[in-house]
């Protein structure tokens, strides 16, 4: 199982912690808070929570449902100058070694009203895809992480560089136009580079 943490949607009004399962399992990503809306707030049979209960908000395949080789997992606030809460980071643990970025909203959709609006509760899949990229030319997983800057926060990504030679790159993202509803990765250089064996596994925000 991989577990992240973060501010990823301002709905619940608290950090969520961000669950997936391990290899074997279709990847299906969940987010999970303790509500503000207590006690008050029912579940999906209709039965009161108690105070502090741990109440899953989200759900959502990033891979699609055929994947099912686990994924590495990290919050971060991805293009932090576009506002909106953290974005959730997925890489591939195998395969292509593909990493996605998921957000709740921001000024790719028109925020603030996107990320400030009511309570999304349940299993409608508030986050949107919003970056898709191979980091490296070798097949083969990656492990991601975040490090905050000034303005937001830089994505890390460990992987394969060739058949001997591993490595670690720091990325940052931006957007293309003032209607690029997307953001496009730019590598800013690389942090660590030495000799391939297993997954390069690093940690961040």
């Amino acid at each position: 199982m991989s577990v992240a943490a973060g501010m990823v949607d301002f709905a619940t009004g608290r950090e969520s912690i961000v669950t997936a399962p391990g290899a074997g399992s279709p990847t299906e990503i969940k987010t999970f808070a303790y509500t503000l809306f207590q006690p008050s707030l029912k579940d999906r049979h209709g039965v009161t929570k108690p105070e502090d209960t741990l109440v899953s908000f989200t759900s959502f395949f990033p891979f699609g449902k055929d994947y099912s080789g686990g994924v590495s997992l990290s919050t971060g606030w991805i293009a932090g100058s576009l506002g909106g809460a953290k974005s959730i980071i997925a890489g591939q643990l195998t395969g292509s070694g593909t990493v996605k970025i998921f957000s709740a909203g921001s000024a790719l959709d028109g925020g603030p009203k996107i990320y400030l609006g009511s309570c999304r509760c349940g299993k409608d899949a508030p986050f949107r895809e919003t970056a898709s990229f191979r980091p490296f030319a070798e097949s083969g997983g990656v492990h991601v992480a975040t490090t905050s800057t000034e303005t937001g926060a830089h994505l890390l990504v460990g992987g394969l560089q060739g058949k001997t030679q591993a490595g670690v790159l720091k990325y940052d993202f931006v957007r293309a136009s003032k209607t690029a509803r997307t953001l496009d990765p730019v590598r800013l250089g690389e942090v660590w580079t030495g000799k391939a064996g297993a997954l390069v596994t690093i940690g961040g925000d």
